[in-house]
């Protein structure tokens, strides 16, 4: 546990990482008590649709469907269960949704099992077997973890990062730096506007900062792209300039700086591309909460009572 004066002296957004879940479920507010199955399974399959509404880099709300077409077409498997052998071929690479038409290996596998394993735990407690459900229920969250945004992006751009995360390990703390800056202050309103300005802060600190910026242009091969134009090199802040416009993307090898560079995204977000969000969704006809909360915590009471706190960074609601 922290200590109370590091809670007090940052903002709670600010105490957050990158890639959690919006809601949190809690159950014993007033002490210990039994949890029913079936309102586990209900809160998965909320938390499920909340990862596809916020994930803008893929549209995979598709992903329900199919894992309800697996469910109802069962086949006879010599080893495992009909949903363990489908885990089994999603884990080995073997299955893939044909929705994926990237050469890369399919990044949401963890979603589309946990799919499946909120689905079959459905099933089994409308047919009254909740006694195998249990573990059902486990794997589900289990394998809906893996698939937060920032685990997607680690396992994606891991390669990347052996590669190139020692040489600019210190010029990315001083880009996370200026990001976390740029953010408090509310002075960009884009991510190109975003990049310009942590290139700005590092030219007004290029003393301070010298020694680290010396050594990373010293670490960068002479032959790396964008280093030189015609005959002239740039400066080793145009590099940089360069360089960002890769660990700005969502796919790019830096996930902790991508994450930081999307708050800049959401900003302008045209009315389009909000409702493209919008109409995302399946045949549970889950709703979106459309407050701009950054955290949803849901208390049940013992009473059946269910108690909501939201907060946003106006105000708590």
């Amino acid at each position: 546990m922290g200590t109370k004066e590091n809670v007090e002296s940052a903002s709670l957004q600010d105490l957050l990482t990158k890639g959690e879940p919006i809601t949190h479920f809690f159950y014993e507010y007033q002490g210990e008590r039994a949890v029913e199955p079936l309102l586990l399974i209900d809160n998965g399959i909320s938390l499920w649709h909340e990862h596809i509404y916020t994930n803008e880099a893929h549209d995979n709300s598709y992903l329900w469907e199919l894992a309800g077409s697996i469910i109802e077409d069962r086949k006879d498997t010599a080893v495992y269960s009909w949903v363990e052998w489908v885990r089994h071929q999603i884990t080995l690479g073997a299955y893939t949704p044909a929705q994926w038409d990237s050469g890369k290996p399919y990044p949401y596998k963890g979603l589309l099992i946990s799919a499946i394993y909120l689905l079959e735990a459905k099933r089994l407690c409308a047919e009254q077997q909740s006694e195998r459900a249990w573990h059902i229920i486990a794997l589900a969250y289990y394998h809906l973890g893996l698939s937060t945004g920032s685990s997607t992006l680690q396992n994606t751009s891991r390669a990347a990062k052996m590669l190139h995360a020692a040489r600019s390990e210190k010029v990315r703390a001083l880009v996370l730096a200026a990001l976390d800056k740029i953010r408090r202050d509310e002075s960009a309103h884009s991510i190109e506007s975003a990049k310009d300005q942590v290139v700005g802060l590092l030219r007004r600190k290029r003393d301070k900062i010298k020694h680290w910026l010396d050594e990373f242009d010293t670490l960068i091969p002479e032959k790396t792209k964008g280093r030189t134009v015609a005959k002239q090199k740039n400066d080793v802040f145009e590099r940089i300039r360069i360089m960002l416009d890769n660990w700005c993307l969502p796919s790019g090898p830096y996930p902790d700086v991508a994450d930081a560079f999307s708050h800049f995204s959401t900003r302008k977000r045209t009315p389009r591309a909000a409702e493209e969000a919008a109409i995302r969704g399946t045949c549970e006809a889950v709703p979106i909460d459309e407050s701009d909360c950054y955290l949803r915590i849901v208390n049940f009471l013992d009473d059946e009572y269910v108690m909501t706190l939201k907060v946003s960074r106006e105000k708590v609601a």
